[in-house]
């Protein structure tokens, strides 16, 4: 591609297609070389209107070689759909809002976008214009204090047509998804990200919402979202704060004779009017930006981030769950996001190991799962995960309250999977850790991830006033009734393994095959839980080592401490076992783990990575059998482990690393 000459191919010739190829011919970059249609007469009546030639089909024009970028106007339900094979083609995307009914749909997309180097962009046109840009430098810089109040309404009256997209279920209609993405996006687009979110809506009769409403919980403040597709409401976007109210009219649609912010001060009632110059109309302006993120080589906008369309869709899972919307796109089946089957491909990256009593090797890193929210986020980890090689998942019985164990049952069942994976489960959580207790739960973990039996088993805690003798009776009984394959202890230390071992080998019986306990580079310094016992000590080090004993690492990245958590936010917000700075700092931040953080740094500038990687490297490539478990929320960190996996430790190395030898 030229400086100047990004071909754009358009799929669908609706309203919004027709207005992106009018603007296209203002742009400074863009050209429409070909448009596909469902009707092939409306795609050559397109072309004949707007230039560009014709394609038979959707999938025939993303396999043009004369097509750079594809803009993708189709309705909601095909988004996803077509997406994927945009990228599968090679072809930048630039796909309508919202690019996905959910956040599996999305992480799906961005997962694809990554594996095939590819820009994915979705399509929140105003959010690429300077006007919003301009905005929030004002809100950001003061010009109306500290912000107490937002608003933001997008509404027209549309007249009921069950048929139609607007209100079709089954094109995933509704004012969500079509015009609630506006406000909900504004939102955060000057505000940053919400705490929580609560929702209520008006359903139509075909059961999606004609009207909804939002409420953002920022803490100090809250942002009420208002949208609808039957009744007129002001398109405004407006912010107050304690000097002053920063009001856009006309938000959606800024153009050369639309830029105006204006700033009324509260005290005074002076007002200010911020103009922004543009002459080119709104949909050239979002092509010229696709134009010149790849130009650049970019993969990822910088305006309308990746992080930023997976956290609106979550955004809009929890107002449509709030308001009772559901679509099919929601449930799973045997085909996953990319309209194909789902299995664990073979993989020359992500290393596997065999561990005494299974007969499958077990991958190096195992998924965990007690962060997932819904069964579309699962599954979206889940196939990216098997499809770079993955088998093994981690849960527990009482992650989420049970939900970790039923996505992860369900996501199992609808791929037909289950033999191609390795589940390892926990149970006997302290209070209840007890062989009774123990027992009760397993049985329920099974029903819940709808499977016979559990390829791992361990013990969430230990109970020092059971005998290992009664635990040890108590899990081959579950051994021999085919429900475990083989079991082990979380939080276990060695001279309760060793001792149950013992009993084990004297009785003939089954004993420990590994321990699930934290361990990564940093040390635990004092547990993150109750009852948490790492394998990072000095003694439990050399106990591994001189057994040659199996771990499987939970926070084996100790929780994000390689991360740049000084320079960024943590976002804790919404899943109880994320980390906090006041845990990073208790837990992990002593001096000598931040002297093994610089020195993860300085050996990930050697090696092109990042410290979080070198961390995760550190873990899976000691003498003894060593399993991450990785705690991923996007496609992108969950590519970056993997990636992670094809780097190759020396002894010195990873004695340098954990401050054992100086010598690099």
């Amino acid at each position: 591609m030229s400086r100047t000459s990004l071909r754009w191919g358009i799929l669908s010739t609706g309203n919004i297609a027709g207005q992106f190829a009018t603007d296209l011919k203002h742009s400074l970059h863009g050209v429409l070389q070909g448009v596909a249609s469902r009707d092939p007469q409306a795609a050559s009546s397109f072309c004949e209107q707007h230039g560009g030639t014709p394609s038979e089909t959707y999938l025939a024009l993303l396999q043009r070689d004369d097509i750079d970028a594809v803009y993708i106007a189709t309705p909601h339900d095909s988004h996803a759909h077509w997406s994927h094979l945009a990228l599968a083609n090679s072809k930048a995307v630039l796909c309508e809002k919202p690019l996905g009914i959910n956040q599996g749909q999305t992480l799906s997309l961005y997962g694809a976008a990554e594996e095939n180097n590819v820009l994915l962009v979705e399509a929140l046109m105003y959010l690429m214009h300077p006007r919003m840009h301009k905005a929030r430098a004002l809100i950001e810089t003061g010009a109306i204090g500290n912000v107490t109040d937002f608003s933001s309404s997008f509404g027209f009256a549309f007249p009921f047509t069950p048929d139609h997209r607007l209100y079709n279920r089954d094109l995933a209609g509704g004012a969500i998804l079509d015009i609630g993405i506006y406000p909900l996006t504004a939102a955060r687009y000057l505000l940053g990200e919400p705490k929580s979110l609560a929702g209520e809506a008006r359903l139509a009769d075909t059961l999606v919402d004609a009207e909804a409403k939002a409420q953002l919980d920022y803490g100090d403040f809250t942002a009420y979202l208002h949208c609808s597709i039957d009744t007129d409401l002001a398109w405004v976007i407006q912010v107050k704060g304690t000097t002053g109210t920063l009001t856009i009219d006309q938000p959606w649609h800024p153009g050369p004779s639309n830029g105006d912010i204006v700033i009324t001060n509260t005290q005074t009632e002076d007002i200010a009017v911020h103009s922004v110059t543009e002459t080119r109309p709104l949909y050239a302006v979002e092509a010229d930006h696709i134009a010149e993120l790849i130009h650049a080589g970019n993969t990822a906008s910088d305006l309308v981030t990746p992080a930023f369309s997976i956290n609106t869709s979550y955004w809009l899972d929890r107002w449509r769950n709030e308001a009772g919307v559901t679509y099919d796109a929601d449930k799973l089946s045997a085909t996953g996001f990319r309209g194909q089957s789902v299995s664990v491909k073979s993989s020359s990256t992500i290393p596997a190991q065999k561990i005494g009593g299974l007969s499958k090797a077990v991958s190096k890193l195992a998924l965990g799962t007690d962060n997932q929210i819904d069964a579309p986020t699962m599954a979206a980890m889940a196939d990216i995960f098997v499809e770079q090689g993955g088998n093994c998942f981690d849960t527990a019985f009482i992650y989420s309250g049970g939900i970790s164990e039923t996505l992860l049952g369900h996501w199992i069942t609808a791929r037909n999977i289950r033999d191609q994976v390795i589940i390892s489960g926990k149970g006997a959580h302290t209070p209840e850790c007890n062989p009774a207790a123990m027992t009760a739960q397993l049985a329920t973990s099974l029903e819940r991830l709808q499977t016979e039996y559990l390829d791992i088993y361990c013990l969430h805690r230990d109970n020092p006033a059971v005998p290992v003798s009664e635990w040890i009776d108590a899990l081959n009984a579950e051994v021999s009734a085919g429900r475990i394959r083989i079991f082990g202890g979380s939080n276990w230390s060695p001279s309760r393994i060793d001792e149950a071992n013992k009993y084990a080998t004297e009785n003939g019986l089954q004993g420990f095959s590994l321990v699930s306990n934290n361990f990564s580079l940093a040390r635990m310094e004092s547990p993150v839980w109750d009852g948490c016992i790492a394998s990072s000590t000095p003694e439990y080090f050399s106990w591994h080592s001189q057994n040659n004993f199996p771990v499987m690492a939970w926070s084996s990245q100790a929780r994000g401490f390689f991360l740049d958590w000084e320079a960024s936010e943590l976002a804790a917000e919404r899943h109880g076992a994320d980390p906090t700075m006041h845990e990073l700092q208790r837990v992990w931040g002593s001096p000598e783990n931040m002297e093994r953080r610089r020195r993860a740094n300085q050996l990930a500038d050697k090696y092109g990575l990042s410290a979080i990687q070198i961390a995760l490297t550190y873990v899976i490539r000691q003498s003894f059998p060593a399993f991450a478990v990785i705690g991923p929320r996007t496609p992108g960190q969950l590519l970056e482990s993997v990636q992670a996996c094809k780097l190759e430790l020396s002894d010195a190395e990873l004695a340098w690393l954990d401050l054992r030898d100086d010598v690099e």
